[in-house]
């Protein structure tokens, strides 16, 4: 069933077993070393061990930011149990996990399709990332008054009314257990070929029992969060969040979630995550029997008593109503004519019994496998006194069908942000809204930050009011004022996004061997939809010293390079980004001198070969090896000529992942201090740290890739004219490349040497297809 041994908890076993096992002298942090400094009567009630692993991060138990041991074998574990391709630990709980999730795949400006009744934690992350949230409609029970799932069908008409839409997130449950078509919406994301999101806060249970809805990992969506101190059995602000796919990078939610995250996390919440995941694994199908078996016996005995309710598998309809979590009973006493808030003060002032929560209509009861017999038994006692000693109040009114979502004038970053004045709500007609107001029910927000606030908004607000229904979210608690957002005080973030714009130059001299030049011919055939998207340059060629083997063919490179340089310049002085296809890496003589010409940017030269010989240096006289040399100013006046004298400063350079270096160009590196990091220290120091050093080196704002296809491992791209043993995979140069969007303004790209005459079953191609379909993403 498991790959790994889930009996392991390799956290709390570090812990305990060694670090308070060695007496450790605690010459560190926190402060109280082990409890020696805690507060007599705090000390006493908590009891020695928690204070003894409470740590902070050292080689002895890892760290959770850079996991190398014992914390990284435990994510393994949880990846294992969960069915993940990656699991991370979050310490500040589901909401930290939401938020991390969010902004690793969404940027300012993207639209993220979320359910109206999201969490705040989603609220959050739109904020922080400066997206645009594209609202869904809920499933509305009107007779229960809550919101259950999004339809699959509400996600289809969405992104047909949004193809630009980067993400989309689902709740599966919601908070009252009930869960929408999962695998449906999967398909439905997955045809627009973006990641699908899930909060599954209340969901880390699923996947250990068929009686439960399916989980997000095994529906196939691409990433969710569980909050296992929810349901599982994890200390408060533990969770975890998994991936899975490649269209989220492991790297790039590591770095939000180092973003996010304290740098001093909690051990004990930690240890408590480890030892969670190991019950889960090993004895979650048993527990887990038990926890539905109790509280189908709850919801049946609920159901007896007069004037009380519980919802159960009845509501489920195929669609946003696709399955049931049987855990989650929710109890009305409606027909009473109690609220839901009445009954939860009722259960605690006089039954000592604390709900997780109340709505108008209903309490909600989240059962687990910590619940006891005699728990349960406590809740019917208490339910059948409420029904024989309470009178009948007065009949509670239903609530109304919403208005539908007002028009969004600013995105929810922009209104966090602008400065807000308070308005009478009559007086508030036609400003910004400042302020969420929730209608309860169905708990879903009338209005949001940031839309435009009508006259059928106030009046659905006063509706409420007057039949005694419950409205939330607004600073005054008499609901008679709002803060709004006027006109001039209105802070908008404008966003350029910058087109691509693809030019393909089917060019070989600069290798001098065939193959090359029939690049975009390729690219045609294989992809014939590209020929209404690269604008093509044909090559000049011009009357050549064939006896000069010192500069093959050294006047139609340059010839060819004037014309590239003259294109992209003028796009990237529209506003373009150019993304130039070769063909052989002399290309980027004109592409990098184009953009150089408009643009003070810097180069990370990703390749096998070094293309730092000059003419003194080359053992094969091919201008293709000595291009990036040129573009700093150095080898034959004809090919330094291109930059007209802004020539690239070694210090915004950069060659990543070199593995083939001639001797000649390894003294140049010397003398000029040009940046490197070779494809051996990328392997010693792993590829994120070795981006992080990269982004060390290179202190610029904008920044051209000159990507070559040698770079990658022959095995996943043999199709190019010089090809070296080892390399870069796929998923690692995907990786690569949205790293470097993340840390820079990217003004232009070349993809380069692409050889249809080596190419083996299009492995290539495709790949180039692959990154050309990656950057317009972008």
């Amino acid at each position: 069933m498991y790959r790994l041994n889930q009996k392991e908890t390799p956290i709390f076993s570090v812990l305990k077993d060694v670090y308070v096992a060695r007496n450790v002298i605690p010459f560190h942090v926190p402060g109280h070393k082990q409890g020696a400094g805690i507060e007599k009567e705090f000390y006493e009630f908590m009891g020695a061990n928690p204070f003894k692993i409470d740590v902070t991060i050292f080689e002895m138990v890892d760290g959770l930011h850079n996991p190398k041991t014992h914390i990284k074998r435990a994510l393994e574990l949880a990846a294992d149990a969960y069915g993940a391709k990656e699991s991370f630990f979050c310490v500040n709980g589901t909401s930290g996990g939401i938020q991390a999730m969010i902004m690793s795949v969404v940027k300012a400006g993207d639209k993220i399709l979320v359910p109206r009744n999201t969490h705040k934690s989603v609220n959050a992350s739109v904020i922080l990332s400066g997206a645009q949230p594209v609202y869904m409609e809920p499933e509305i029970d009107m007779e229960n008054g809550i919101a259950h799932g999004i339809a699959p069908e509400t996600v289809e008409k969405t992104l047909r009314e949004n193809p630009d839409a980067s993400a989309v997130l689902i709740i599966n449950p919601t908070y009252y257990g009930v869960a929408t078509d999962l695998r449906k919406i999967v398909k439905v994301v997955h045809d627009y070929d973006i990641p699908l999101l899930v909060d599954e806060a209340h969901g880390p249970h699923l996947k250990f029992s068929e009686k439960l809805p399916v989980s997000a990992m095994e529906a196939g969506a691409d990433a969710c969060a569980q909050s296992t101190h929810k349901i599982i059995g994890a200390m408060t602000q533990g969770s975890i969040l998994h991936i899975q796919g490649d269209r989220i990078s492991g790297s790039r939610v590591r770095q939000v979630l180092s973003l996010l995250q304290t740098t001093s996390p909690s051990y004990i919440l930690l240890a408590s995550l480890d030892c969670a995941r190991k019950q889960i694994a090993l004895e979650g199908r048993d527990l887990i029997q038990k926890s539905i078996e109790r509280a189908d016996y709850l919801r049946e005995e609920i159901n007896k008593v007069s004037g009380f309710k519980s919802f159960g598998r009845e509501v489920l309809d195929g669609r946003g109503r696709y399955s049931f979590d049987p855990t989650k009973v929710t109890i009305s006493a409606r027909e009473l004519g109690y609220t839901g808030y009445q009954l939860e003060r009722i259960l605690v002032d006089r039954y000592n019994i604390q709900v997780e929560l109340s709505d108008f209509y209903n309490v909600l009861l989240v059962t687990t496998y910590g619940d006891t017999d005699e728990s349960i038994a406590s809740v019917i006692s208490a339910i059948k006194n409420i029904s024989a000693e309470m009178k009948h109040r007065e009949d509670i009114p239903a609530f109304k069908d919403m208005p539908e979502i007002p028009e969004m004038v600013q995105i929810p970053r922009e209104s966090f942000f602008s400065r807000k004045t308070r308005k009478h709500l009559k007086d508030a007609i036609g400003n910004i809204s400042g302020e969420f107001i929730m209608a309860y029910p169905p708990g879903i927000p009338i209005i949001c930050p940031g839309e435009r606030i009508s006259e059928e908004i106030i009046d659905y607000v006063e509706d409420l009011k007057n039949a005694g229904l419950s409205v939330q979210g607004l600073e005054d608690a008499n609901i008679e004022n709002i803060n709004v957002i006027e006109e001039e005080n209105a802070v908008y973030i404008h966003v350029e996004k910058m087109q691509n714009f693809i030019l393909g130059v089917p060019f070989n001299l600069g290798a001098a061997v065939t193959g090359p030049e029939f690049a975009i011919d390729y690219l045609f055939g294989e992809y014939p939809e590209l020929k209404n998207t690269i604008e093509v340059i044909n090559p000049l060629r011009e009357e050549e010293d064939l006896l000069d083997i010192k500069r093959k063919f050294i006047n139609s490179v340059t010839a060819t390079g004037k014309v590239v340089s003259q294109r992209v310049r003028e796009l990237v002085s529209d506003g373009y980004r150019p993304i130039v296809i070769g063909g052989d890496h002399s290309i980027s003589l004109g592409s990098v001198s184009g953009v150089l010409a408009e643009k003070d940017a810097g180069v990370i030269w990703i390749d096998a070969h070094g293309d730092l010989n000059t003419t003194e240096t080359s053992p094969s006289g091919n201008i293709h090896g000595m291009v990036l040399a040129a573009l700093m100013g150095h080898g034959d006046t004809k090919l330094t000529r291109l930059n007209k004298g802004k020539f690239l400063k070694p210090e915004k350079v950069l060659l990543f992942g070199a593995r083939d270096l001639d001797p000649g160009e390894q003294k140049f590196i010397e003398a000029n201090n040009v940046n490197v990091i070779t494809y051996n220290e990328i392997r010693e120091q792993g590829l994120e740290a070795s981006l992080e050093k990269a982004r060390e080196i290179l202190q610029v704002e904008e920044l051209h890739i000159s990507f070559d296809l040698d770079s990658v491992d022959p095995q996943y791209s043999p199709g190019v004219s010089v090809p070296v043993e080892g390399g870069f995979n796929k998923e690692e140069i995907l990786e690569i490349f949205s790293a470097l969007f993340e840390y820079y303004k990217i003004t232009s790209v070349d993809l380069m040497e692409l050889n249809p005459l080596t190419d083996k079953d299009g492995i290539s191609v495709d790949f180039a297809k692959e990154l050309i379909d990656f950057l317009n993403g972008i």
